[in-house]
């Protein structure tokens, strides 16, 4: 089912495993290289900014080529004009089929057609079918298929996107259950897809799908809790529901809301300390700040400056608790860095701090060339009569 040859992914892999023990210096630069010289290597990019600049190259490369198709299409099709998308989509694979046997890989160039390919057939599928729920259910087979043929994330999170439009659409459009379940359904679904991925990332096999794995958790954390957030809920009951909420009425059920804004994010820290998993710690944190957010936006009890100061002396204060605690512990959560942070940032802005505070020497003003007296310089004759 993998368009790529099993050798040359299991060498780009070994090859990225070797950078990461040379990043926490267990490995030096000469073990590295020689490491890499033995594998087979792909042509892919680990940078993300020339992997966004290869993904434009391609997009504008796919556009001149179907540019050129659309001259000759657009005089022979004078009507059904989803056929020329369906068209756009098979130049899409075929090109990027080309790009597979010339070793692309994550490069840039395969993920501008991987893309195209997905969304002129679903374009395609829109014209034909003028129904929501078809595109979506192409969404979901199309960004499966793509991510286990191509293992690209991208394709992984359209079917992501897909699926949750199924439930979505099925809710709201057509009155598969009460829009008031909206939410649960939406918790359950991400709850399901979070275990469920967590259950495929247990089998070995599928390491070359781990990143995604990775990418695909951290969306159903956050579309977990954006299910139960005060702010999403009560913002889509207004429009889905027609709600009209004032000071002295709520969204059904507020207070369940009103806990789990807090409640979750404090659930995904507690997880992410005790199972070592810096993903859902940092997703804790990060919809911590949006629940804060999230009732600030409809409560405004202090003005924000003093919001602030308190937060800061908060803030401080439990990062020198947590400080104190963790900082003699040697194994599990410690306040050691990571053998594989770079700090080379780090340096290198102290090393310009320090430059731009050296006191530069003063020039000297005085000129040697004393002006005066009739002498070399011109001056004129002296003060004598």
């Amino acid at each position: 089912m993998q368009a790529y040859n099993k050798l040359n992914i299991e060498n780009y892999f070994l090859a990225e495993e070797a950078k990461k023990l040379y990043r926490k210096r267990f490995l030096n630069k000469e073990q590295l290289i020689a490491i890499c010289s033995q594998l087979v290597q792909l042509k892919s990019n680990s940078n993300i900014f020339f992997r966004i600049g290869f993904f434009l190259l391609g997009s504008f490369l796919f556009s001149s080529i179907i540019s050129a198709f659309a001259v000759v299409l657009l005089q022979i099709i004078s009507h059904d004009y989803q056929i020329i998308f369906f068209l756009y989509a098979i130049v899409a694979y075929i090109g990027l089929e080309v790009l597979v046997k010339m070793k692309f890989f994550r490069h840039g160039l395969d993920d501008a057609f991987i893309l195209s390919s997905q969304v002129s057939f679903l374009i395609g599928i829109g014209i034909l079918s003028e129904s929501v729920i078809s595109v979506l259910i192409t969404m979901v087979v199309l960004g499966i298929f793509f991510t286990i043929r191509f293992i690209n994330t991208i394709s992984a999170l359209i079917a992501y996107i897909g699926l949750v439009g199924i439930f979505f659409n099925s809710i709201v459009e057509h009155d598969f259950m009460p829009k008031f379940y909206l939410s649960f359904v939406g918790l359950a679904l991400a709850v399901f897809i979070y275990f469920f991925v967590g259950y495929l990332i247990k089998n070995q096999n599928l390491y070359p799908y781990f990143k995604t794995f990775d990418t695909i958790r951290i969306v159903s954390l956050l579309l977990g809790y954006l299910s139960m957030n005060y702010l999403v809920v009560r913002e889509l009951s207004e429009s889905l529901m027609e709600l009209t909420i004032t000071n002295a009425s709520d969204v059904p059920f507020a207070i369940v809301f009103y806990i789990l804004t807090f409640f979750i994010p404090l659930l995904y820290i507690f997880w992410g300390i005790k199972w070592k998993d810096k993903l859902v710690l940092y997703s804790g944190l990060l919809t911590l700040v949006f629940g804060f957010f999230s009732i600030r936006y409809y409560y405004n009890i202090l003005p924000i400056e003093f919001v602030m100061v308190f937060s800061g002396i908060f803030l401080f204060g439990l990062a020198y608790l947590i400080i104190q605690k963790l900082k003699n512990k040697t194994e599990g959560v410690t306040f050691k860095p990571d053998r594989d942070l770079d700090n080379s940032l780090l340096f290198n802005a102290q090393a310009v701090l320090s430059f731009v505070n050296v006191a530069t020497p003063t020039e000297d003003q005085t000129n040697s060339m004393e002006f005066g007296g009739g002498g070399f310089s011109g001056g004129g004759a002296g003060e004598k009569f």
